[in-house]
């Protein structure tokens, strides 16, 4: 299904990101089982991530370029998660944001994210004869690889798949919203500082 999602590989330096996320302290989802967020939702703002910072910055603006919108942005909230053994999350989407994106630090076949079409409003879901084509699938998982950072619209429901390695599996998000004024004039003006 059609929705403007985007893999860029980075250049960044993965371990000393997932020993970063390896030391954050965790939050437990009360409803997904072994399905963890960092306590900190700002942890782009710490100092020693300024570098991968700026490169997340760039991305956007590759990732926004491709849209064909060059205004100002800014990171709202950045955070880890942490994946336990049979862990999982269950679809979400990021409300009052516009962009999300996730950094993959490391790969494993089993550290995969599933976007989900939104079928609310359509009439009949019906079988397809190609359940795989762009206007009938239903889900789509990504397997990032190592560096891989995906962005993606905030309303584009997602999940964290289920973690059938022996490992733990870690991830950075963070949420993107425009800067300025939309919809001058109208009932729905809105600024964003």
């Amino acid at each position: 299904f059609s929705y403007p999602l985007m893999a860029l590989q980075l250049n960044l330096d993965n371990k000393k990101i997932l020993y970063y996320l390896q030391k954050l302290k965790y939050l437990q989802n009360k409803i997904c089982n072994e399905s963890y967020i960092s306590k900190n939702n700002k942890i782009l703002k710490d100092k020693f991530l300024s570098k991968e910072k700026k490169i997340f910055e760039t991305s956007i603006k590759n990732y926004l370029k491709v849209l064909h919108y060059t205004k100002k942005f800014k990171i709202l909230n950045s955070w880890g998660t942490k994946t336990g053994l049979n862990g999982e999350s269950l679809s979400h989407v990021h409300s009052n944001t516009w962009i999300s994106a996730v950094y993959y630090p490391q790969f494993n076949e089993s550290f995969s994210i599933i976007f989900e079409k939104n079928m609310e409003g359509f009439m009949y879901n019906v079988d397809f004869d190609d359940n795989n084509s762009i206007y009938s699938l239903k889900e789509f998982k990504v397997m990032p690889q190592e560096n891989t950072l995906l962005i993606f619209p905030s309303h584009l429901s997602h999940k964290i798949a289920k973690n059938t390695s022996d490992r733990l599996r870690y991830s950075l998000s963070f949420n993107i919203n425009p800067i300025g004024t939309f919809n001058k004039g109208s009932d729905c003006e809105i600024t964003f500082k």
